[in-house]
């Protein structure tokens, strides 16, 4: 009675139509269900598949074509020139292994800051902000940057010159070191951020007890930290491997044609070439790869929704 109450006088401002409605809903478990899962079903096919869908249809088209399936018909000469051609192969090859070095170093140096801020700070807000400070700038002036301080002359070379380690102007723009330092600058924060919500929500007891029965610093590192913190340390290492592996901005600006990455090359399939279906079927070769990744750390214990816990 109480209840019925209760839901009379919340209802009393609403709409005769409204409260019909309220009445309705309360009545259908799954209209209501379908209230509450429909838009962002709705959001999820119109903005992630049917676009999938439409490139997976555009990578069996022939090629320079802009339409989907013009003529209904089939191929698969877009994927075999992706898998045949040593160029494209070595364009995949040379991505993989600066994803892999990249992935790695900002693995390293991130799970360091992160278990130094947990463990030996006690200016944690400020130390978390000098870390997420790059991102309130924008992408493209952060990568300007660093070409003003790899460029020849630029400001590295004029401030090794000025020490000596070197004797004249010096460059290290448009080389694979150049991609590598874009990257583990852009990335770092990214991957910080979930091995420092691990670090921080892991029980401290568990460190003690270790320390108690006689573990060593790196034993009790190895032997409990580090398990403890597998998820986020997976899920910082997606984060990273997977926006890496695609990405096109930093290698074209950092890069140039020294550096031609996949990401470099779709673009220039949709853009220089016009030929949409071979950068469609290189994206979606690209799509597939990362989706292993993304199961496969998945099932390995990354926990890529809650950075918190196992």
């Amino acid at each position: 009675m109480a209840k019925e109450v209760g839901r009379i006088s919340g209802d009393s401002g609403l709409s005769g139509s409204v409260r019909d409605f309220l009445d309705y809903i309360r009545d259908k478990p799954r209209v209501r269900l379908g209230l509450v899962i429909g838009p962002p079903l709705v959001v999820l096919i119109g903005f992630f598949i049917l676009p999938l869908v439409s490139i997976g249809f555009l990578s069996f088209s022939p090629p320079q074509q802009t339409n989907i399936l013009p003529g209904g018909r089939f191929t698969l000469q877009n994927y075999v020139r992706a898998f045949t051609q040593t160029v494209y192969l070595d364009v995949l090859w040379r991505t993989t292994v600066i994803t892999i070095q990249t992935t790695a170093i900002v693995v390293a140096i991130g799970y360091t800051m992160a278990y130094s801020i947990v463990r030996f700070s006690r200016r944690t807000s400020l130390l978390l902000l000098l870390v997420i400070l790059p991102f309130w700038t924008n992408y493209i002036i952060r990568m300007y940057a660093w070409i003003n301080i790899l460029q020849k002359g630029g400001v590295l070379s004029s401030i090794m010159e000025i020490v000596g380690i070197v004797q004249g102007e010096v460059g290290y723009l448009y080389t694979w070191q150049a991609v590598l330092i874009g990257f583990v600058y852009v990335w770092l924060p990214l991957a910080t951020l979930p091995f420092y919500a691990t670090l921080a929500n892991m029980d401290e007891d568990l460190i003690e007890a270790a320390k108690d029965l006689g573990a060593g610093p790196i034993k009790t590192f190895l032997t409990v930290t580090l398990p403890r913190t597998k998820g986020g340390l997976i899920a910082g290492t997606i984060l990273v491997a997977i926006p890496t592996f695609g990405s096109f901005i930093t290698p074209r600006l950092l890069g140039g044609t020294n550096v031609i990455m996949i990401g470099v090359v779709i673009e220039n399939q949709f853009g220089g070439a016009f030929n949409w279906p071979f950068g469609a079927a290189l994206s979606m070769i690209v799509s597939v790869l990362v989706v292993a990744l993304l199961v496969g750390g998945v099932r390995s214990g990354g926990n890529l929704y809650g950075m918190g816990g196992d």
